[in-house]
């Protein structure tokens, strides 16, 4: 039965008003006042319809009306005022105070009727979106929190090795949302070898996050379905490292777009010899190597024309190679660092440029987050639009002396990198 809360200060009206409503399907609680209508609401959370008397003791209709429709009431309340005034600065005034309707005593029942029967469809068509709104909340705290563990999990995965035998690693990437479509990695090949990727997949949030995931896995699998990373030869030491170009075409092949994924990344794979300082490498659609030149102090960028991954079955890929020297660098990033804007201007690759020379002096380790902590001060925020990632390999030169890599013992370590 639907409720309805009378308040009036003349009973004769209570009761005559109370036994018109009764007749028509509703159940009435009564008040004298403002003050015994909160009352009444307090006790009884399940009214939210109020016909008021406008003048009363104590506290009048438009007070009760104020009370209830301000912001700090605990629920909605649809407000209908009663008067024995028809004229229009009544009414305008009864609706700036917050009333839902207002109808003059002397007005026809079945009128009254209807406007009431209105309002309890307002009402309810008010408390359906609530609900909605409700176990929407619900969801998105749910998917809130599920992304937050996820972003925890994946904090677990981050590498804590930061050397290798002629290498010296340091790298950021930060989100722009819980989890990111950018990924970083590196695994040691062999003795020699150790291979480097930064990818970067279009969009954001969780169906980018999903994709990285993914290629990741695709370029760790040591399955059919994955990524070769080495191939078997006949001779010793029975199998080759394939080429950067090889392994981008393959993840090609696996994530060729189709009607229902029109997901596609940019990527960079390298290969160092650590023992020649000899670095080869792809790009497929990525912003170019900054190669920092030690000895020189000088920084160029170093790129590709290419295509990105998944997005066309045609395209080749080209490896090229360049020979560090003891001490040079070379930089890794997506477009979130070199894009980042304050206003209409980019942060730019010159600026990128500028920073890499100007860190190159401090630890290898700590130059990523220096170059990410200039990026914030300069677009005066702490906040990134787009996902954010970068990876400085230093090749600090190869001793006989120094020992030599168990490969047996290392470990992969592949991880999307959270801040």
């Amino acid at each position: 039965m639907k409720n309805i809360l009378l308040v009036d200060d003349n009973r004769t009206m209570l009761l005559v008003w109370t036994q018109i409503l009764i007749k028509r399907g509703y159940n009435v609680i009564t008040a004298a006042d403002g003050v015994k209508a909160l009352e009444v609401l307090a006790e009884h959370p399940e009214i939210q319809f109020v016909l008021s008397d406008w003048i009363m003791p104590n506290m009048d209709g438009i007070e009760l009306c104020k009370a209830l429709k301000s912001g700090k009431y605990n629920r909605y309340i649809f407000f209908v005022l009663l008067s024995g005034k028809n004229d229009q600065t009544s009414i305008i005034e009864g609706i700036n105070a917050g009333a839902d309707d207002f109808f003059v005593k002397s007005a026809d029942i079945n009128e009254v009727d209807a406007r009431v029967k209105a309002g309890f469809r307002t009402l309810s068509l008010h408390n359906e979106i609530t609900e909605k709104n409700n176990k929407l909340d619900t969801a998105y705290a749910t998917i809130k929190k599920d992304l937050e563990s996820a972003g925890e999990l994946v904090k677990r995965l981050l590498p804590t090795k930061r050397k290798f035998t002629g290498v010296e690693l340091s790298y950021v990437s930060i989100p722009s949302a819980q989890i990111g479509g950018d990924m970083l990695g590196y695994m040691q090949l062999d003795e020699d070898n150790i291979a480097f990727y930064l990818l970067d997949v279009a969009g954001h949030g969780v169906s980018s996050a999903l994709m990285s995931f993914s290629i990741q896995q695709s370029i760790t699998a040591n399955t059919d379905s994955g990524v070769r990373l080495k191939t078997t030869t006949s001779q010793a030491p029975y199998y080759e490292i394939t080429p950067p170009h090889k392994v981008i075409k393959q993840l090609n092949d696996i994530y060729i777009t189709d009607d229902q994924n029109l997901l596609y990344f940019t990527m960079i794979y390298s290969v160092l010899n650590v023992k020649t300082g000899l670095l080869s490498f792809s790009v497929a659609g990525h912003p170019p190597l900054v190669w920092l030149h030690n000895e020189e102090r000088s920084a160029e960028f170093i790129g590709q024309d290419s295509f990105v991954v998944g997005a066309f079955d045609f395209v080749e890929y080209k490896t090229a190679h360049i020979q560090l020297e003891p001490g040079d660098k070379v930089w890794m990033y997506s477009d979130g660092l070199t894009e980042a804007e304050k206003g209409t201007t980019q942060f730019s690759e010159e600026g990128l440029r500028n920073a890499v020379i100007d860190f190159q002096h401090h630890p290898t380790t700590i130059q990523t987050e220096l170059l990410v902590d200039r990026v914030r001060d300069w677009q005066e925020s702490a906040q990134f639009d787009d996902d954010v990632s970068v990876l400085a390999v230093e090749w600090t030169g190869y001793s006989e002396g120094k020992h030599a890599c168990n490969t047996k013992l290392s470990t992969k370590v592949n991880a999307q990198f959270f801040k």
